[in-house]
């Protein structure tokens, strides 16, 4: 922070000289285009001297030095499967730049235990996953680790690179992210970077630092017929667990204390507990393409009569006649339209995770599956998946309105766990999924994307998907409308971690149900008010969750419980629904954004959510010297009580309360001020962080025992760079 300041600093006071120093140089530029006018009609009609030479070369000197390096970056992602594109953006964009590194999401939809990198839940159940992950430990730390369908893979005009840094407090108990990217190209369509993440949150609570370090490899081949994505990232993430604190008065009610005290100094429940996770792979998509070319002046060329094309430069005779009357009638430019594609996707994989705890956790956990005082677990996970797609490409003739594909999967998981204390044993699991999509992606006002596979171990088949969603666009008053409607059924056994789960302190071997969720919705959308309302509904049998249980140990001063982790199943039908609106209103300088989010559950104890999720935004935009964009406003998250998630540190995920001792959390604001500026290639913010805590006490809890982070200074800088 001590040396960040000055940097902002210097940047502020360098504007005017900066709008002063452009003015200068759009002067003398006239001048001396005056000058060299004058000069070229001083020496008109006359032979070439040296006076010209010298002149011209001054001349092309100055072009020269006038030459910029070329900039822009395209961006796209894929899908997790098929490879289809979807353009992005490459984050660089300023607004909420303020918000990008909270663990909690830029709008404030998820609960953490509090520090930079911990482990997150979300709120909103449109933001939990229907499906169950292969390797759950990983869930939680979503916010970090980044998977093949986020990757922005980019095409540049010159090698671009961007540096962005995040930092709050001190030493102690300060925050930091470092996070670099640089992409390239080796010819026009080849391209390919890689990105570095470094973040390491102290904590501003005994033993809850934070340590990830991540990376990604990517790059791209797209050819007129072949096209090839291919990934490699590797992640290591160290979270400290503390367990919560020892009395939540330390927070709620800080008066029943004698002596004023610093969050540092809150008494936890664990001193030398650790998780770590090791999440490391790579995977390759890519396509060939069997298809014809279509000149850019041909309407008429279907795939069978130009499975064979002329070349697509006409022969002239010394008139300059056409030899070839066909050829002629089309341009020498062409696009090559793929009629149908053969998609291979490879995906490899290897998860580590383990629980160390150099302490006795017999008072903090209720059981104990081995002798010794200290635990040290391992969970490992292997994968390899192949996926072969046939698809029909739609848009090749006018009749091939929408597309086709068929695919074939296999999946191969591996996984290892403590069988004893010095024992471990290994699982092998093999799923084979046969699926088919239809798809339209390139209609001008209606698309849709529907989808059905079902999978099985290869003895047995059960489990299957439905996807489904249709969108339609018109204007209107010359404004944007967009309908949006979706569907998803999937019918999914629970993965191995749901099933067994081996710990010092946690342990199960349990025959579950498959689970079956049924969600369906829809979104409008206006451009004209600004306006985007989504309705969700969904139905969950066999509802799969963790779940704690409290014990009291006997002959305690004060009621102590220990812990207990399981899994379990809802016996009766969930119901949830969700209300969502995205309203912004702008009235000249004055921008203020909205996220609403009501929610209702038919179990608020096993499925517990919020009534309301609110986000709000009021700023301020305006430029200085026509430069420098400024963002000056403040925001405010908030959410109604509810029996919020608790956490267990052993298990690594969040879990529902114990019903001996529900606690509810919520109902407490977090207003952030902040300052956002954009200059050319330069973002950075100030940002006051939740202005409104009192030291007095309240019930600022995300998680029942883990207080939020009290007020602090935040700052961030992004620079992009094109050489």
């Amino acid at each position: 922070m001590k040396t960040l300041l000055p940097i902002l600093a210097a940047l502020l006071l360098m504007l005017p000289a900066d709008a002063g120093a452009q003015q200068r140089v759009r002067r003398n530029n006239t001048a001396d285009s005056r000058r060299i006018g004058q000069l070229d009609r001083n020496t008109a009609g006359n032979d070439t001297t040296a006076a010209n030479r010298n002149q011209g070369t001054r001349i092309s000197d100055r072009k020269k030095k006038s030459e910029k390096i070329p900039t822009g970056i395209k961006a796209w992602t894929l899908h997790k499967d098929f490879g289809t594109v979807d353009s992005t953006q490459v984050d660089t964009l300023p607004h909420t730049f303020q918000n990008s590194n909270f663990s909690d999401g830029p709008y404030g939809e998820y609960n953490t235990l509090g520090n930079l990198g911990s482990p997150r839940h979300p709120r909103l159940f449109t933001l939990r996953s229907m499906d169950f992950s292969q390797f759950i430990f990983a869930d939680p730390h979503d916010y970090f680790i980044t998977t093949f369908d986020q990757v922005r893979f980019t095409n540049t005009k010159s090698p671009f690179t961007n540096l962005t840094y995040h930092e709050c407090g001190d030493r102690e108990d300060g925050e930091d992210r470092f996070r670099a990217l640089f992409a390239v190209n080796a010819s026009r369509d080849i391209g390919f970077g890689f990105n570095i993440d470094y973040l390491y949150g102290r904590g501003y609570h005994d033993h809850q630092s934070t340590s990830d370090l991540g990376g990604t490899l990517w790059g791209s081949i797209n050819k007129e017929k072949y096209n090839a994505h291919f990934t490699v990232y590797t992640n290591y993430l160290k979270t400290g667990e503390n367990g919560g604190i020892t009395n939540d008065d330390y927070v709620k009610n800080p008066e029943n204390f004698p002596s004023r005290f610093d969050t540092k100094d809150i008494p936890t429940n664990l001193s030398k507990a650790w998780n770590k996770i090791h999440a490391d792979g790579a995977q390759l998509t890519h396509s060939y393409s069997l298809g014809f070319r279509r000149y850019n002046n041909d309407t008429t060329a279907t795939a069978a009569d130009t499975l064979q094309p002329a070349e697509p430069d006409p022969t002239y005779d010394a008139a300059g006649l056409a030899q070839d009357t066909a050829t002629l009638k089309r341009d020498s430019t062409y696009t090559f339209v793929p009629v149908t594609s053969f998609i291979h996707t490879l995906k490899l994989a290897r998860n580590t995770h383990k629980f160390i705890a150099n302490e006795d956790l017999s008072g903090f956990y209720t059981e104990s599956f081995f002798d010794n005082d200290s635990t040290s677990v391992r969970h490992t996970h292997t994968n390899v998946t192949n996926l072969l797609a046939v698809q029909l490409n739609e848009g090749f003739n006018r009749w091939a309105m929408a597309g086709i594909r068929l695919f074939a999967q296999h999946e191969y998981d591996r996984f290892t766990q403590p069988k004893g204390r010095l024992l471990s044993e290994t699982t092998a699991e093999n799923t084979f999924t046969l699926g088919g999509a239809l798809y339209r992606e390139q209609g001008g006002s209606l698309n849709f994307n529907l989808l059905a596979q079902t999978s099985g171990s290869g003895d047995t088949w059960g489990e299957f998907e439905l996807d489904g969603n249709a969108s339609i666009q018109f204007r209107l008053a010359r404004k944007q409308m967009k309908l949006k409607a979706f569907a998803h059924i999937i019918n999914r056994e629970p993965t191995y971690f749901y099933r067994h789960f081996h710990s010092h302190h946690i342990w199960w071997d349990k025959e579950l149900k498959n689970q079956t969720s049924t969600r369906i919705g829809g979104t409008v959308s206006s451009e004209l008010t600004r306006t985007r309302l989504t309705l969700d509904a969904q139905n969950i049998s066999h509802y799969t969750y963790f779940a704690n249980s409290q014990s009291l140990i006997p002959d305690t001063e004060d009621e102590t419980y220990t812990m207990a982790t399981d899994v379990r199943q809802a016996g009766d039908d969930i119901q949830l629904l969700s209300l969502r609106l995205d309203q912004d209103f702008r009235a000249g300088i004055l921008n203020w954004e909205n996220r609403i989010a009501y929610q209702t559950t038919s179990d608020k104890h096993v499925y517990p959510l919020p009534t309301l999720n609110v986000y709000t935004n009021l700023d301020l935009l305006f430029h200085i010297a026509k430069v420098l964009r400024v963002e000056f406003g403040a925001d405010m998250r908030y959410f109604t009580k509810y029996e919020v998630p608790t956490y267990s540190p052993e298990l690594g995920m969040f879990a529902i309360q114990a019903p001996e001792n529900r606690i509810k959390a919520g109902n407490h604001p977090v207003i952030n001020v902040y300052a956002n500026f954009h200059l050319k290639h330069t973002r950075f913010y100030v940002m006051a962080h939740h202005v409104n805590y009192n030291k007095e006490g309240g019930n600022v809890f995300l998680a029942p025992h883990y207080p939020y982070n009290p007020f602090i200074l935040k700052l961030g800088l992004s620079w992009n760079f094109f050489n």
